[in-house]
């Protein structure tokens, strides 16, 4: 399933593949990794819903993220 992180104080978007979603967080994929940091708060978007969120780990492109 497609989506986005939204991060950054200017609400930067990066595109990501959603692994495995759940209702405490979930596991994406970010799409390009180029020049992306991924940290502090931030909105995962799935099909117009937003979820705020923090990183739990990443890993490479990988990304685990815990639900507020």
């Amino acid at each position: 399933m497609k989506g986005q992180i939204l991060h950054g104080a200017h609400h930067e978007c990066a595109d990501v593949v959603v692994r495995n979603l759940t209702e405490g967080g979930a596991k994406v994929r970010l799409v390009s990794t180029s020049g992306v940091r991924i940290s502090g708060r931030l909105i995962l978007r799935i099909a117009a819903v937003d979820r705020p969120c923090a990183v739990a780990w990443q890993s490479g492109d990988e990304v685990g993220l815990r639900f507020d």
